[in-house]
């Protein structure tokens, strides 16, 4: 399991690193020139702990930096340290999904599977209420509407500016199961319809005649970056908490095992249309 440092900081901790290689310094060197222990320097590059714009300038200055990257990496430094935007519903935010949404935030694509609900961002704000009064964390009616408009908020991923790709399987059965009352459904349905014709949306439905499938232990999504120095991460969502995995081994499987839902699953435009007569059924 891996802990989540947000996106800023590997990359600050990636660019500290490449920095101090190229100038042929080794960990012992710099941290004895800072009168640090190599360890500090270690856990910095390698994004373990937060690092303060006064110590990425004292770092750059053994580094011999230029200015342009000087400034740079402090304003980076800054910026991690100041809070994500969904910090304002932290009354329904459990602690240990804040790593997801730090890294959503910056994410390139999204390759997703969803055994048992609509994907969160995918989710209409009634549809998520619905979902959420069943959590441990928003069981008060006032708690599921507050984390159902963090849900909304989230969805500018999709829609504004620069939108994340999304790739997701949903088993057939997310889609069967009411939740709420058909109105609900109904409006959940037809937002899928909507959504699955975004160019930067490609929905599949994993049929239940597909059998045995990669996807049976669980939902999971593989979260990939722009930047190459930020690796992919696989996600996985508990009850109560949450996974990260990291290594290669790890995320090449759950690519592999994404790679074969999408394989087995209706293509996105059968989906679409297989979606749709969900929806007619319902208006029945």
């Amino acid at each position: 399991m891996v802990s989540v440092p947000s996106i800023r900081r590997r990359r600050l901790g990636a660019a500290l690193r490449r920095l101090r290689e190229t100038s042929g310094m080794s960990l012992e060197a710099v941290a004895e020139e800072l009168g640090w222990s190599t360890s500090k320097v270690s856990r910095i590059e390698l994004a373990k702990i937060a690092v303060t714009p006064a110590d990425v300038r004292a770092l750059l200055s053994v580094l011999d930096a230029l200015s342009d990257e000087v400034e740079t990496l402090v304003s980076l430094a800054s910026e991690d340290r100041q809070p994500g935007w969904w910090r304002h519903y932290a009354e329904v935010l459990p602690t240990w999904f804040e790593g997801y949404l730090s890294l959503e935030s910056e994410a390139a694509r999204l390759l997703a599977y969803e055994s048992e609900v609509v994907p969160g961002l995918l989710q209409t704000e009634e549809y998520a209420t619905e979902i959420l009064r069943h959590s441990p964390y928003t069981q008060l009616p006032d708690e599921a509407a507050r984390a159902a408009e963090l849900r909304r908020a989230r969805q500018i991923r999709l829609l504004g500016p620069d939108p994340v790709n999304l790739d997701v399987v949903v088993n057939e059965g997310a889609l069967r199961r009411a939740v709420g009352g058909p109105e609900v459904m109904c409006g959940q349905l037809r937002r899928l319809v909507e959504t699955a014709a975004l160019p930067n949306v490609a929905l599949q439905v994993l049929l239940f005649e597909a059998g045995a499938h990669p996807g049976v232990d669980g939902s999971f999504t593989v979260l990939e970056f722009a930047d190459p120095s930020n690796p992919r991460i696989v996600y996985l969502d508990r009850m109560t908490d949450s996974e990260y995995l990291d290594g290669l081994r790890d995320v090449a499987a759950y690519r592999h095992a994404h790679d074969r839902l999408r394989a087995a699953a209706l293509s996105p435009s059968e989906s679409r249309e297989m979606i749709s007569g969900l929806l007619r059924e319902r208006m029945r």
